[in-house]
């Protein structure tokens, strides 16, 4: 007989963990792929180098220099959280010690999560954030090595401590860290709902969803995969959770809040016309797909009005999706698929990089578990997503080493087109397609080098 946890605290439980003996039992090194270790030690020492840059440590002197930026989002949640409890306006109002962009931007009924950290020092608060976020990502981590140990093979502890290195310590990671957010929790969230899924608990899994959505909007996304499978009662749940928080903010804090989300806060989130002409390379460091779609647009029609990058930028993405859309039938199909839908979640709206912790699982699932053309291919994709630099310090960095005025100029170009990461995606999507397809990347590669010698 199979075990069915009869509440959400179990069924949790049962998903990241199962029995912890059980889990704890698995061999020192285990027989995984040396190139997989060698991706994940890459993204822990390009992480681990990113918070040594940005929060300065002094080991010796046991002192530190992070930088007045340090708990930014804590500190602007801490804040809303106090203005809501005081019954004043909490939207469009920043810290006194931070800048005008410190604002809320989430649904009125979030910021009582927050109401707790304003009985705190901020320091002390964000401290507090920074531990669930390290519980969160601990589950995290836990949940893919199980579910690799499930579907594929035991991992050995070698491979299991540098999962949890990578989801603690990637460059992506960092910026949770460092600002304080709820980028892990959020993460967490949607590996619950994905296993909540797979383990046929749709019900929870849309409710996990739907919180996810509550608290950062754009995770809404996920509902395509949840249509595409016709999983209604996750439908139903998620949007349950969503209505009912919106309901429950307009309860709590009256319409005007939830009003002034709807009709500025959503609106401007988008930010087009900081896009017209083409994204400026030492502009905010955005993940998003509108960026090279910004340049394709307006060089080919000068004139082009500011509302016709999103229909484009939705239609490509469609179109991503009804490739990887098309058979899910094996385990590898639908985690192409769920990881092709996390890909159009974070990047279809200007997003900062930190959201990309949001794709290690499937992504990292996939490095253990791919069979067929296009492993390799899909781990460099990996590799070159976390080399987590912004365009216009690349271009510096570039001029520095003296090369030829053409090199420069042609990496002003590229890295004007797109950041790294959206290259490293780009290529973890030709990998899934060329895996979907039956391409061989390598015979094609092989093919072309023969011929050019012609």
């Amino acid at each position: 007989m199979v075990h069915r946890p009869d509440s959400l605290p179990d069924f949790l439980s049962d998903a990241l963990l199962g029995s912890v003996s059980d889990f704890l039992r698995r061999p020192r090194i285990g027989r995984s792929s040396t190139s997989v270790r060698a991706v994940l030690l890459f993204a822990i020492l390009w992480g681990a180098a990113s918070y040594e840059r940005n929060f300065n440590p002094d080991v010796l002197g046991l002192g530190w220099s992070p930088g007045s930026n340090l708990g930014a989002n804590i500190r602007t949640y801490r804040y809303a959280a106090k203005l809501a409890r005081e019954g004043q306006s909490f939207y469009a109002v920043a810290p006194p010690e931070l800048g005008e962009w410190a604002v809320y931007l989430y649904p009125p009924i979030t910021v009582s999560a927050y109401y707790p950290f304003t009985f705190l020092e901020w320091m002390d608060g964000y401290w507090a954030i920074v531990a669930l976020n390290a519980l969160a990502g601990v589950a995290v981590a836990a949940a893919i090595v199980r579910f690799v140990d499930r579907v594929s093979h035991r991992l050995g502890w070698l491979d299991a401590a540098l999962i949890v290195g990578v989801v603690l310590l990637s460059p992506f990671t960092f910026g949770t860290m460092y600002y304080g957010n709820i980028n892990l929790l959020v993460a967490l969230a949607f590996v619950a709902g994905f296993l909540a899924l797979d383990g046929d608990r749709p019900g929870w899994g849309g409710a996990a969803f739907g919180l996810a959505a509550l608290f950062k909007l754009f995770p809404a996304v996920v509902g395509a995969w949840l249509l595409r499978t016709r999983s209604w009662r996750s439908i139903a749940s998620a949007t349950a959770v969503g209505l009912g928080g919106v309901a429950a903010g307009a309860l709590a804090y009256g319409w005007g809040p939830t009003v002034t989300f709807f009709t500025e806060v959503v609106p401007n989130r988008s930010e087009t016309a900081d896009f017209v002409g083409g994204y400026p390379i030492d502009s905010t460091y955005y993940v998003t797909v509108q960026r090279p779609l910004s340049h394709v647009l307006w060089g080919l029609f000068p004139d082009a009005p500011a509302e016709a990058l999103l229909p484009l930028t939705l239609f490509v993405c469609a179109g991503v999706l009804a490739v990887f859309y098309r058979r899910v039938e094996t385990l590898q199909a639908r985690l192409i698929a769920i990881f092709a839908t996390l890909v159009v979640t974070v990047t279809v709206f200007p997003a900062l990089q930190w959201y990309l912790v949001f794709l290690f699982f499937p992504m990292i699932p996939l490095w253990y578990v791919w069979e067929g053309p296009g492993r390799l291919l899909f781990l460099a994709g990996g590799a070159v997503m976390f080399a987590n630099s912004p365009p216009g310090a690349i271009v510096d960095e570039v001029a520095a080493l003296g090369v030829p005025d053409v090199v420069e100029v042609v990496a002003t170009a590229v890295f004007t087109f797109a950041t790294v990461q959206l290259y490293g995606i780009a290529i973890m999507l030709l990998a899934c397609a060329a895996w979907t397809y039956g391409w061989h990347p390598a015979r094609i590669v092989s093919r072309v080098v023969s011929v050019v010698r012609r």
